[in-house]
């Protein structure tokens, strides 16, 4: 993967998380949230998880439960 791809990715992510509102169902944004929110969007073509997440990502990502 490329460093310009893995930005991408990562600035998703960061949107992702930005934008995340909690609701009653859903107190807090976890990691399998998040991967699942990415998903829903079609841009993981590099099937991406939590534990790339963790290898790549910067605070607080990298730390979702």
């Amino acid at each position: 993967m490329s460093d310009e791809r893995k930005q991408e990715i990562i600035t998703a992510l960061q949107g992702i998380n930005t934008e995340f509102k909690p609701t009653e169902e859903e107190l807090e944004l976890t990691m399998f949230g998040l991967v699942s929110r990415y998903n829903a969007t079609g841009q993981n073509a590099e099937f991406i998880g939590g534990q790339w997440v963790i290898d790549n990502c910067p605070e607080p990502l990298c730390s979702l439960q």
